[in-house]
């Protein structure tokens, strides 16, 4: 069996799942475990949201539909609002930060308008969308803001480019503060990525089916079992 060396979308789909569960399980426990450990916790989750936008350009690229590509994040987006805001501030509705879910459907949405506007020569128009978008995320408060979006679209334009491509993502990485330049991290796994889906040959349409959907469940349901956790931690 012929395989490619590197590291598949669906490892890269694992890294980004592990490290942001690990995130949100420091996240849960913040002030019932030594601040090193709750730090140490924290600076892994930072290497999820990159490997998830890198992801999401590949996804707008291989994907078949990008309109029921559009449609899964909007739903889940929609889904995940209750848990994200019971596990972030322990109430059903917190309109004030939105969940990851709503940066990556703006993210997708941006790619989708910009690259249909580059396609018909109307380059201004796209250059608007660019900037619609990014003050789109800042007025919804999702998580990461502009700054999320615009992450994605510099995966998207420098796909092809490797030095600018890190070098831009990591500087906004950098300019986000806090603990997010350690996100800068992601950016190993990221260039081993070797372009395949996952590590099999010839692999079923019902396990794709299979896999696709779990990642997708995996946050609204991971978010809301440690929104309990955190709740009765609390009490």
């Amino acid at each position: 069996m012929n395989r490619k060396k590197g590291i598949s979308a669906l490892a890269l789909k694992w890294i980004a799942i592990i490290s942001m569960l690990i995130d949100h399980i420091g996240y849960a426990l913040a002030g019932t475990v030594p601040f090193l450990v709750w730090k140490s916790m924290r600076i892994v989750g930072r290497l999820a949201f990159p490997i998830f936008c890198f992801l999401l350009v590949e996804g707008f690229f291989h994907t078949k539909n990008v309109k029921n590509y559009l449609i899964r994040l909007g739903v889940f987006a929609l889904i995940s609002e209750i848990p994200f805001d019971f596990f972030l501030r322990g109430r059903f509705l917190y309109m004030d930060y939105q969940n990851v879910f709503f940066t990556l459907f703006i993210g997708l949405l941006l790619l989708y308008l910009y690259n249909r506007f580059l396609a018909n020569v109307q380059p201004v128009y796209a250059i608007m969308t660019l900037v619609s978008m990014l003050c789109l995320a800042f007025i919804v408060k999702c998580d990461y803001g502009a700054e999320g979006v615009l992450i994605i679209y510099l995966f998207y334009l420098f796909r092809f480019r490797p030095v600018p491509k890190y070098i831009s993502v990591g500087l906004v990485l950098c300019l986000m503060g806090d603990i997010e330049p350690f996100a800068i991290l992601a950016l190993l796994p990221i260039a081993f990525y070797n372009g395949k889906k996952d590590g099999r040959e010839g692999d079923s349409s019902g396990r794709k089916s299979v896999n696709k959907y779990f990642f997708y469940c995996f946050y609204p349901l991971h978010l809301a079992i440690l929104g309990i956790v955190s709740y009765l931690l609390a009490g």
